[in-house]
């Protein structure tokens, strides 16, 4: 399997940037995929429910909701950009054998029990 560097890297730079430089790079993406679809924002505003208020303010990377940019990445016809999410990790069947031994043994591992204690009897009675 081939490593494409380029995109490792990149994909490693989203820890660097603050929450703001992710949200201007998001709404960046916004605009970009609305001009290569030809679409002014009235129009994106029609076609996603979203106000052109409001696209103007994501696209420019104001804070936004998740709700509003999957409704713009639907009108849009980008909704791909969220397959990341929907992707069922798949374990192989030796990764969940290994997985279930160490379960297993978390669960066997021995607790200490109170050890017993030897009293003496004396055969005067305490009061």
């Amino acid at each position: 399997m081939r490593c494409n560097f380029r995109y490792y890297y990149s994909y490693m730079d989203v820890y660097a940037l603050t929450d703001d430089a992710i949200m201007r790079q998001i709404g960046s993406k916004l605009k970009e995929l609305r001009i290569i679809k030809g679409m002014k924002q009235t129009e994106l505003s029609k076609a996603s429910g979203v106000s052109v208020f409001t696209i103007s303010a994501v696209e420019n990377g104001k804070s936004t909701s998740l709700l509003t940019i999957i409704q713009m990445l639907r009108a849009l016809e980008n909704m791909d950009y969220l397959n990341q999410f929907f992707q069922q990790q798949e374990i192989s069947p030796i990764a969940y054998a290994q997985l279930m031994e160490k379960n297993k043994r978390k669960e066997r591992v021995k607790t200490s029990k109170p050890k017993s204690v030897k009293v003496e009897s004396n055969d005067e009675e305490i009061w």
